[in-house]
């Protein structure tokens, strides 16, 4: 081997060794909470030390875009390991950026982290419980933030120890214009569907009347139900099968919500509550399961659209709606 080719081995050597040294910081810099390019940004103002860089002499250096680096820098700045350090009066009053020295980066770095750990700290010694509460048994909706309109129909059912879980409240323009009161309700007679729907939406006129628009939102609320329930259970065949049920003479839309019996036994949830579906291991695993309902009641301005798990729960949010718009009792 000849002198130069020796010359050009070492070298090799050396860049490629400078090289991985360099990737090596680029790494540490990124545990610092840097992505790679900023990591890329930073550590090229530390090779040019106190004097700093312009955003075009980093531009020829680094395999970024120009807009890019000017981004990257803002953030670098916000997060403390670069600043600004006056005007290179030789390149247009471009302004010079530099970084932050290590040794001072780093110890804000973990003054902010420090703090960071106190504020979660502070969170668990106060909040852990509550959230654990939720987690386990859901939150409680005050009773006396839903709207006024409601609260005759669900009032019964707070007396008798359900809850509310959820409450939404909006205005819908989309062809028809109506008010939707959406809340999600829990009982503990309920094994399978905990959270049972009760949805009132309100119109400007007497919607019990106009056949169309009812056929439009039962094809809705149907679709929407299959939706929900399907992400609910983990289950590939969700089925809703038509039916009705007379009330004061009057036939109202159900929905019976039905699963494959051997989509039940290989999902998640029913392998959480085995011991709610019992009677599951004695049918056929090409049959069907039912595991709730869901009834229509379009009245006057209103329809109710609601659904629980079985007839006795349904019954009971029924009952409070029957006697308010009619004045009677469910039987």
């Amino acid at each position: 081997m000849s002198v130069n080719d020796t010359l050009t081995y070492y070298k090799y050597r050396y860049k490629m060794s400078l090289k991985t040294k360099e990737n090596n910081l680029l790494k540490i810099l990124q545990k610092t909470g840097l992505n790679y390019n900023e990591a890329l940004v930073y550590f090229a103002l530390l090779k040019t030390g106190p004097k700093g860089s312009i955003v075009k002499e980093l531009t020829h250096a680094l395999p970024i875009q120009r807009t890019n680096i000017y981004s990257i820098l803002h953030k670098l700045i916000k997060v403390g390991c670069v600043k600004e350090s006056g005007f290179a009066e030789k390149s247009k009053n471009a302004t010079i950026y530099i970084a932050t020295d290590p040794l001072t980066y780093l110890k804000q770095l973990i003054n902010i982290k420090q703090k960071e750990f106190e504020n979660i700290k502070r969170i668990q010694e106060t909040y852990s419980e509550v959230l654990q509460s939720i987690f386990l048994e859901g939150l409680e909706y005050p009773y006396d933030d839903i709207a006024s309109i409601l609260k005759p129909y669900l009032r019964p059912l707070i007396e008798n120890g359900w809850k509310i879980k959820s409450y939404i409240e909006r205005n819908e323009t989309l062809i028809f214009y109506y008010k939707v009161y959406d809340c999600m309700l829990f009982t503990k007679k309920a094994k399978i569907l905990k959270d049972c729907s009760f949805h009132m939406f309100l119109f400007e006129y007497s919607i019990e009347d106009d056949e169309n628009a009812l056929i439009f939102f039962s094809q809705g609320l149907k679709r929407k139900t299959k939706e929900m329930k399907s992400y609910f259970f983990d289950i590939k065949e969700f089925e809703l099968i038509d039916d009705s049920v007379e009330l004061f003479g009057k036939s109202f839309p159900i929905f019976n919500m039905k699963v494959k019996v051997k989509d039940i036994k290989n999902s998640n949830y029913f392998l959480k509550n085995s011991h709610t579906f019992k009677e599951i291991e004695t049918l056929s695993s090409n049959g069907f399961y039912e595991i709730g309902k869901a009834v229509i009641l379009p009245i006057k301005n209103k329809i109710f659209y609601l659904w629980a798990e079985s007839d006795i729960i349904l019954k009971e949010l029924i009952e409070p709606i029957i006697k308010l718009e009619y004045n009677r009792s469910v039987k």
